[in-house]
């Protein structure tokens, strides 16, 4: 599992973890790759992300935000890397006295694909 998630480039759900594994391992099964996610979370090497209530997983690095925009139409998604959350985070802080541990931001909306789509056939 974690192999899977270090080789990578994208978020991979369970289900999409286990088809890779079962390439070479066709006697994996689900519940050993969540039972896998459960431990890599506990020892924060590994991120769950819920988009459109479904479980994705990814890296955890350390010191590095990055958030999720979410196109509705066509469901693709984009990631922003960055710290454009610090000033919202500083105020939860400051203004509310809650310490931020962990923040995951997923945005949705519309592409600007599926935008131009929309245009032309107007």
């Amino acid at each position: 599992v974690w192999d899977t998630l270090r080789q990578s480039k994208k978020h991979l759900s369970a289900e999409d973890i286990l088809d890779h594994i079962r390439r070479q391992y066709p006697r994996f099964n689900l519940a050993t790759v969540y039972r896998s996610l459960e431990v890599l979370e506990e020892l924060g090497l590994v991120k769950e992300t819920r988009i459109r209530d479904r479980a994705y997983y990814e890296l955890a690095e350390e010191g590095v935000d990055h958030y999720h925009l979410v196109c509705d139409q066509c469901g693709s998604t984009l990631h922003i890397e960055g710290d454009h959350m610090v000033p919202v985070l500083h105020h939860i802080t400051d203004e509310h006295e809650f310490v931020v541990s962990n923040a995951d931001l997923v945005v949705h909306g519309r592409c600007a694909r599926c935008q131009a789509k929309a245009a032309r056939t107007r």
